[in-house]
């Protein structure tokens, strides 16, 4: 088999264009769903939808208190608070448009995403309203409207069947194609956008909460994951790294430390383009190669030629429906013995995952047409795909180690939210010299940072590695 057999034919469109396209069209349609917010937030409009979600809140809300002030003074008080009770919470929501209420009859959990990055909520703690929201969900169904139920339908369809071929792979990565500058100003020095495992050291995966923040506990963080994974993937000096998923760098410049080659992929631009930067001040060009190029086009020279393959939180844009092939592709890709494979990916709980997934924030906002697997789920493909080339050796969930990444990158993009990024910002993206566009993008990163908190924490998401070997491959030398 060739990974490049069925897919070479295809051409891979100008990425620049897509990405700056994917961030306009982006505020064009929200500005337009503003201005059809605007007409169809009409007093009628405004005033039967805020009827129907007031009157939700006041039968679904059963555990805490959530207090609503809306343009006229207050909204009311849903929910109870326990004194006596620890795990009660409390949350104020502040309503500053009263367009606010039609936009989440229509479109609930985007619309609610949409109406904070438009400055129309707020609140002193975003993490408490979202909490409450999770501890009430099961009973605040009534908040949906048919137009919501029907979209979300549609939603299921196109996530499902029309969002991961090799064209639209392009168009999926557009998340991790932003400004360098951006990502610079919130991640760790060496750029990991992926979860660091926290130690003692740094206080753990609460030490931030309890006083124990200190310089540089991220980059420790993600040095201490690096190595983690890289030895999970049993790389020893001389061996030869598939990594499917770039970055900018940091873990191929690791393994080549080790003495390691390495092959990434990334569909990307601005990463290979600062990745080839950083791997050339390292010293390693003769060691590390960055493709631009999709996993199912891989040259006929990568077959059987890999000791190890590494995918950092990929898993999620390959989609249901590619997962057999990219099973394959990894399988092809290894020699066949002696070589492992290490995954990880944003999951589902198995409780709740289905393969059918609607339109949310995240899937709208910053990681198009995204599907998360579940544990499971993934280790079962691998066994129906590949039975008995692989074994399942081991699975991990870090999910609480990202709650505190989470909140450090909030606060990092916060600290450096200087008018260097801003201008440089400007200069890519000429639509944010308007301030309030310009305040959309910043609220939408900050709104993304405590959300996917809130689902981490609360286990509505896990964040799973996976490790992979080959039959009789042993991570010890033990006799």
């Amino acid at each position: 088999m060739s990974a490049s057999k069925s897919y070479a034919a295809v051409s891979m469109p100008s990425f620049s264009a897509i990405q700056k396209g994917w961030c306009w069209s982006t505020f064009v349609a929200f500005g337009e769903l503003h201005s059809l917010l605007t007409v169809l937030g009409a007093k009628p409009a405004r005033l039967e939808a805020r009827s129907s979600i007031i009157a939700a809140l006041k039968k679904g809300v059963k555990e805490g208190l959530i207090e609503i002030v809306d343009c006229n003074g207050s909204a009311g008080k849903f929910g109870t608070c326990s004194k006596s009770s620890t795990s009660s919470r409390e949350g104020l929501l502040m309503i500053h448009d009263e367009t606010f209420w039609v936009r989440i009859y229509l479109s609930y959990d985007v619309g609610f995403s949409e109406a904070y990055m438009n400055g129309e909520i707020s609140s002193p703690s975003m993490k408490d309203v979202l909490n409450i929201y999770v501890d009430n969900y099961p009973h605040l169904s009534s908040v949906w409207s048919l137009t919501y139920k029907l979209k979300s339908i549609l939603d299921v369809i196109i996530h499902r069947f029309l969002s991961h071929d090799f064209r639209q792979s392009i168009f999926n990565v557009a998340g991790y194609d932003a400004s360098n500058e951006l990502y610079k100003a919130f991640l760790s020095q060496e750029m990991q956008y992926s979860c660091p495992i926290w130690g003692d050291e740094e206080g753990g995966v609460r030490g931030d909460l309890t006083g124990r923040r200190t310089y540089r506990d991220l980059e420790r963080a993600q040095e201490r994951k690096i190595g983690h994974i890289l030895k999970k993937a049993r790389l020893r000096p001389g061996h030869r790294l598939l990594e499917i998923g770039s970055g900018w760098g940091s873990l191929a410049i690791a393994a080549a430390e080790m003495g390691c080659t390495v092959d990434s992929l990334t569909l990307s631009i601005e990463q290979k383009t600062l990745a080839e930067e950083r791997i050339r001040k390292a010293g390693f060009e003769s060691q590390i190669r960055i493709h631009l190029m999709d996993y199912r086009n891989m040259p006929p020279s990568f077959e059987k030629a890999f000791d190890a393959c590494v995918s950092l939180e990929m898993l999620e844009a390959v989609g249901v429906e590619y997962m057999p092939t990219y099973i394959k592709i990894i399988d092809w890709a290894l020699k066949d013995r002696n070589s492992a494979v290490v995954l990880s990916a944003t999951c589902y709980p198995d409780t709740t995952f289905t393969p059918y997934q609607g339109d949310d924030f995240i899937r709208k906002y910053h990681w198009p047409h995204t599907i998360p697997p579940s544990a499971t789920w993934l280790a079962q493909q691998f066994h129906t795909v590949l039975r008995g080339r692989f074994s399942l050796e081991s699975v991990e969930d870090y999910a609480p180690h990202y709650c505190r990444c989470l909140r450090e990158w909030a606060r990092r993009l916060e600290e450096n939210w200087t008018p260097e990024l801003i201008v440089s910002l400007q200069e890519r993206y000429p639509e944010f010299a308007d301030a309030h566009a310009l305040n959309v993008y910043k609220r939408r990163w900050l709104y993304m940072f405590v959300y996917m908190e809130v689902a981490y924490s609360r286990v509505w998401l896990t964040l799973h590695t996976w490790t992979f070997a080959r039959p009789g491959y042993s991570a010890i030398e033990c006799s």
